[in-house]
């Protein structure tokens, strides 16, 4: 949720520096032209939204990543079987503490991702932690 606050706030000045231009460089024009500088809240509601929509919880031996509204996909992904976690961080995720997280399965189904996820090392590691406990019981 850091990505989504983040895009809240540079709205907020978008929206604030747009209502100073309208109000100083033009004052006699109408009104509605005080709305136009909020179409900046629209990408970080949608983000927003996007982030709501996607779970991810760990069971005792397996995961389940559930994305959707009105439709759901659910995926459950066995732990003994993951192969691969990979954590990719661009200087402004870093500098947030997010990153996305790509999960390499030895099924079929191919990789699962998860973008902008907040602490994204500590939940690779504990994934591999599980998978390596799933794997070897003892």
């Amino acid at each position: 949720m850091k990505t989504v606050w983040a895009a809240y706030a540079l709205a907020v000045i978008v929206i604030v520096a747009g209502i100073w231009a309208v109000y100083t460089y033009a004052p006699d024009q109408p009104h509605w032209l005080y709305l136009i500088p909020f179409v900046a809240l629209l990408p970080p509601l949608n983000m927003h939204l996007k982030r709501r929509l996607v779970t991810l919880r760990f069971h005792d031996d397996h995961l389940t990543l559930e994305t959707g509204f009105l439709s759901t996909t659910r995926r459950t992904v066995d732990m003994a079987k993951i192969q691969d976690v990979t954590v990719q961080q661009t200087l402004g995720q870093r500098l947030l503490g997010v990153g996305n997280l790509r999960l390499e399965n030895a099924g079929e189904s191919g990789s699962i991702s998860i973008a902008n996820l907040d602490r994204p090392r500590q939940i690779a590691d504990a994934i591999i932690n599980t998978s390596k406990k799933s794997r070897h019981p003892f």
